[in-house]
Parts: C-alpha cells; structure tokens; sequence
C-alpha cells in the first residue's frame, strides 16, 4: 500500500499511556528510570471500524507496533478524510513524537507516556485543486508568505472555502526582472491553476530559481503545497515547501508528482476490519471475561458435568425458586394484615397500633427481599439452560 503523507500544520494529542505499554518499550528497546525519552518518526493512522472498545477508532501505528490511538472526539472528526485515504487504496502517513519515562510507583515500574501527531486539520489534509499533469511537487517543509497576495484577492476569496483555511497546490513560476539600477534578480511568481495570485520575496525567488530552472529543463513545471486562509474581510497565502539545500537528490532524478488520486468525497467508504489487540488490551479482554465468570451464579461443586447431570440439577433450582417465591407471597400477605391492623387501631391505642405497623412493615420487606433473591435465581437457571 502506498503512503499517503497527511498535512502536518497542527497538532493532535495521541493517547499513549492505557495499553500500549508493551508497544512502546519495544519502539523505545529500554527506558531509564526517572529519565525521560523521546522518539520522533513516521507513523500510519488506521481507521479500525471494528474496534471493541472504542468504535470506529484511529489507531497509531509506528510499522507494526500499536502504540496509541485517537480520542473519540478526534477520531470522529478524522475519521471520515483518513476513510477516504484508505479506501482509495493509500496508507495516511503522519509525523509523530512519543514522550516516555519509566516510574517507580508503589514499589512495580510503569511506563508514563503521551504522543503528539503533527497533523493538520480535517479540513485542510487534501488539496482545494490538483496538482498539474506536468508539475514536479516539491516536498513540504517550513512555510513561506506569498507577497501582493492583496492584489489578488477577489479571486483568492472565490477560493478560500467556508471554514476559512485550506490547502491548495501551487505553481511556482521563475522570471527575471530588471531594477531601476540595471540589476537583474529573480522573481518567482506563484500561480492557483494558472492564475498568478503573488509572488515570493526577492530572497526566496533567488533560492528558489535554480531549481524551477532544472524543472523546466527536464520539461517540468514546479508545484508545492500551499494553505489559504482568511474571512471576508482579509486573507493570506503561504507556501510549504522545503529550502532547496534540502531537496534530496532523488527528488531531482525523480522529479515527482506524488499527490495521489483519491476517490471522490463520499458520506461513507468501505473499509475492511483492521482491529489488532496489543498486549494490555489482549489481557484487557482476558480480565473482562474473568470477571463475567465470576459474576455468573455458581453450580454446587457436585453437580455433574454431563448432560444428564445438567438435567438433574435444573429442576432442583426451579424448585427451591418455587418454595421462595410461596415464602414470599405468605410472608407479604400476613405483613400486609398486620399493617392494615397498625393503620386501624393506631389511633384507638397508639402504642399496639404503632408496633403493628413496625412489624407489619418488616414483613413486607422481608417478602420484597425474598422476590428479588428468587428473581436471582431464576436468572441463574435461564443462563445456564442458555448456555448449555
């Protein structure tokens, strides 16, 4: 599957620190006590429809080790853009930082841990245009500003979509222009599907000049990533691309347009089952069934554990339910006389009307213990029968 490299212009809180722990002493191999490390890298997001514990969860791989997952409030917001990723057949890839420190508490050793995705907003993580057939993207890095981007701004409104920031590709087009001096520098202008909305600074166009030049040589135009953002009344644009001493040297042999196709934006994808348990939530579940054991009613140690033995011990049950449930009708009738007794003489002798009613009372809520206990155990019967 191929990457699919995510916008990385924000900042989302992994959780880390629940069960994960396995995972993330295996990414760090050993952690200090009281020292605390860190481990910065690529990271995958899977959406995991299937999760059983949080459904429709965002998983945080590092290759293939689990070591976080979104909250419910950000994986809802994410989870329909990392959706399309996936079905259109690309793995969303994401920059991440782990924090980790190794504790002593209560005499056993825990890990304390959080994680960060450097991660853009759901809005802004797929481009408002597409890139040109012919252009060569420029790998993102850190942001440059778009100058005179105010002549142009009725046109960059008609762009600038309702949540008031987006991604956009940009084309970066190199010219030379001639000072009042007789100097000639360069001037790289910046186009939005062919339509010039600024230009970079004098600075940057020099840096950048070299490269555009190599571009077209090889028949190429120059495209970075770029983000709009603004409201009615003002607006930017910048440019994310890296500095051109850090273009590595494939990107020149390569010249790549490596912003992939995705499906059409959709309500819904179809995903396939993608949960894996870790460790701590593998003995999560483990812990969880145990303790639907130990609340299910017991059978007597001698009870046989055939089927024949099962039949016998069945009608034993329903019996003793019969007996308590008499018990607790009688013991409801002789309260319910009784306190009517108390009600009625209480006011020709308070006294025996008063401990009429106490008693009374008593046995009615000795008949309400006994329904309940029987309830119990007529659960306890339909569950076995259930489950033999």
């Amino acid at each position: 599957m191929a990457d699919y490299i995510l916008g990385d212009r924000g900042s989302v809180e992994v959780i880390t620190d629940d069960f994960y722990d396995a995972e993330i002493l295996h990414l760090f191999e050993e952690l200090v006590l009281d020292r605390e490390q860190i481990w910065a890298g690529s990271a995958h997001l899977v959406p995991e429809l299937d999760n059983p514990y949080q459904p429709s969860a965002i998983a945080v791989y590092v290759d293939d080790l689990k070591v976080g997952r979104l909250s419910v409030e950000d994986s809802a917001a994410y989870w329909l853009p990392l959706s399309r990723v996936v079905a259109s057949g690309y793995r969303p890839v994401v920059y991440l930082q782990i924090h980790a420190v190794l504790r002593s508490v209560g005499g056993q050793q825990v890990i304390e841990s959080q994680g960060v995705l450097s991660l853009s907003a759901p809005s802004s993580l797929f481009p408002l245009n597409e890139a040109p057939r012919q252009a060569a993207l420029l790998p993102q890095g850190d942001s440059m500003k778009v100058l005179d981007e105010k002549d142009h701004s009725e046109y960059l409104h008609s762009i600038l979509p309702p949540s008031g920031e987006g991604r956009v590709i940009l084309s970066l087009e190199n010219n030379q222009i001639k000072l009042a001096d007789g100097r000639i520098v360069q001037s790289v202008d910046v186009l939005h599907d062919r339509r010039v909305v600024g230009r970079l600074s004098t600075q940057m166009s020099e840096q950048l000049a070299p490269v555009i030049r190599y571009a077209y040589e090889q028949d190429r135009l120059t495209a970075a990533w770029g983000t709009i953002r603004g409201n009615a009344f003002e607006l930017s644009l910048t440019v994310q691309a890296v500095r051109p001493h850090e273009i590595e040297e494939d990107w020149f042999a390569q010249l790549p347009n490596d912003l992939p196709e995705l499906l059409p934006a959709a309500s819904a994808y179809q995903l396939e089952p993608a949960y894996q348990a870790t460790e701590g939530e593998a003995q999560r579940a483990k812990k969880k069934r145990g303790l639907l054991a130990s609340a299910r009613p017991q059978v007597a140690e001698s009870e046989p554990a055939d089927q024949e033995g099962l039949a016998t011990s069945q009608p034993s049950s329903v019996s003793a339910a019969s007996g308590l449930q008499r018990m607790s009708i009688l013991l409801g009738l002789v309260g319910g006389l009784v306190l009517i007794f108390g009600l009625v003489t209480v006011f020709s002798n308070p006294l025996m009307g008063i401990l009429a009613i106490v008693f009374g009372g008593s046995l009615a809520f000795l008949a309400l213990f006994f329904t309940r206990d029987n309830s119990y155990r007529e659960e306890a019967v339909s569950a076995d029968r259930l489950e033999h």
